[in-house]
């Protein structure tokens, strides 16, 4: 048995595991990103925003 690693982008990965099923692999997936993944990087944009100047600064009314 051979063990590889790929990397694909995240709207292909989904077709490449359907692929790899017709052929009973075993699939371990090590990157899908989670909900908390996707807030971070969201708060990070808004965060950018601000500095940036396209976005009001948030305040404590805001929670």
């Amino acid at each position: 048995m051979t063990t590889f690693t790929v990397q694909v982008k995240d709207n292909d990965a989904e077709l490449i595991l359907k692929i790899l099923q017709k052929f009973e692999a075993k699939v371990t997936v090590t990157s899908l990103p989670n909900s908390l993944t996707k807030e971070i990087a969201e708060a990070l944009k808004e965060v950018k925003d601000i500095q940036a100047g396209k976005s009001k600064s948030l305040s404590l009314k805001d929670i």
